[in-house]
């Protein structure tokens, strides 16, 4: 085995063998820069005699799922060589109201070989993060001049969708420093053929989300995901 072959293997292992979700996207984020580097794809390796497998990695969020999250996915996916899709479960049909309600709904993420699953802890991770961020955040201003804003309408969505603009900015920001990670992320042709021929996904169709007028609001959280971003994709390979 040629030594970056052997680095590679070390890699995939530190992956397997991960006991948390960041050192999971650590090891991930260290193999794709790793292939970059020597203009290689997944699929030039062969190191287990096997045709890297399209996984599948699901979240589940219960009935009701917010505008943000599901921007949050998005951006995810495409920052973790993955492609997403929603999936709902119905109950029985109900003759007083005309139709099947909703029981729950989880997201999919579609990935690579690991890809999927460190997308999954990556989105799992960081709308815990973005929701533990706006309580710190409501409770500031509530010292500050004695205000609560937690449940005014849009107050919610401002800040979470600017927190998504600023890890969404920092992610672009180092691809703009690091020439290499925009090769690393390509969403792998496997993956988009398994979602369009396999799966037949529809485009998952935006709705208006309610926001404050407030935009100190949406920049604080900005700047919250941008500083979230900045560490969330710092990684190294040994």
């Amino acid at each position: 085995m040629n030594p970056i072959d052997s680095k590679l293997k070390k890699i995939l292992a530190m992956i397997d063998g991960a006991t948390s979700e960041g050192e999971a996207r650590a090891a991930s984020l260290a193999l794709q820069r790793l292939l970059a580097a020597n203009n290689m794809t997944i699929d030039d390796i062969d190191l287990n005699d096997n045709v890297p497998e399209v996984n599948e990695s699901a979240e589940d969020l219960g009935k009701r799922v917010p505008e943000w999250v599901k921007v949050l996915a998005y951006v995810i996916a495409k920052n973790y060589r993955c492609r997403c899709y929603m999936q709902t479960s119905h109950g029985a049909y109900d003759y007083w109201s005309g139709r099947r309600n909703v029981t729950g709904t989880c997201f999919v993420f579609v990935g690579e070989s690991q890809d999927a699953t460190v997308a999954a802890g990556c989105f799992r991770a960081t709308k815990h993060a973005i929701e533990k961020c706006f309580k710190k955040f409501c409770d500031k201003r509530f010292e500050q001049d004695g205000t609560k804003i937690g449940r005014r309408a849009g107050v919610k969505n401002s800040y979470c969708l600017g927190f998504i603009q600023g890890l969404e900015n920092s992610y672009r920001e180092q691809l703009e420093q690091d020439e290499t990670m925009a090769l690393a992320i390509v969403v792998p042709e496997s993956v988009n053929r398994y979602m369009n021929d396999e799966l037949n996904c529809k485009k998952m169709k935006p709705r208006p989300i309610t926001v404050s007028s407030d935009h100190s609001i949406e920049d604080a959280g900005r700047q919250d995901g941008y500083s979230f971003g900045q560490g969330d994709r710092i990684a190294s390979c040994a």
